[in-house]
């Protein structure tokens, strides 16, 4: 007589994530703004700082703020990010993509899937990031 071995699944082995569980973390988004935006996989997606007007620039930064939470940039660094709307996530993503992603299509395509989400937000953040370092020339 032959035996088979079965696994038995429970609940909990089958429970979807909820959405606030498939938020990024911390850590991801703390680093997505350390990072240098062109060392970011999909960079070459947006247009150059340098293409960038100073009111936009404005825009951007105050729009990347209000995400966080915080009052000025030096705030940025360290902040919480478990509480961040999605909501808010996505119209940023999206203000993004629509101002300045060089080819929208291909942007979304890239930030569509599986970790399309935080491939995303890694670049948008870091992007703005950059805005917020100085003259933007180092992606002329």
């Amino acid at each position: 007589m032959a035996t088979t071995t079965t696994t038995k699944t429970t609940a909990s082995s089958r429970a979807r994530k909820a959405p606030q569980d498939r938020k990024p973390s911390q850590a991801a988004v703390a680093e997505a703004q350390q990072r240098r935006f062109e060392d970011i996989e999909g960079s070459e997606m947006l247009k150059p700082f340098s293409k960038i007007k100073g009111s936009d620039q404005a825009r951007m930064l105050s729009r990347m703020m209000r995400l966080l939470g915080v009052e000025d940039l030096e705030q940025a660094e360290g902040v919480d990010t478990s509480n961040m709307d999605l909501e808010e996530v996505a119209d940023f993503i999206d203000w993004i993509t629509e101002r300045y992603a060089v080819d929208p299509e291909k942007f979304e395509d890239f930030t569509a899937g599986k970790g399309g989400m935080e491939r995303a937000l890694n670049l948008v953040m870091a992007y703005a990031g950059e805005v917020g370092e100085g003259d933007g020339s180092a992606s002329s």
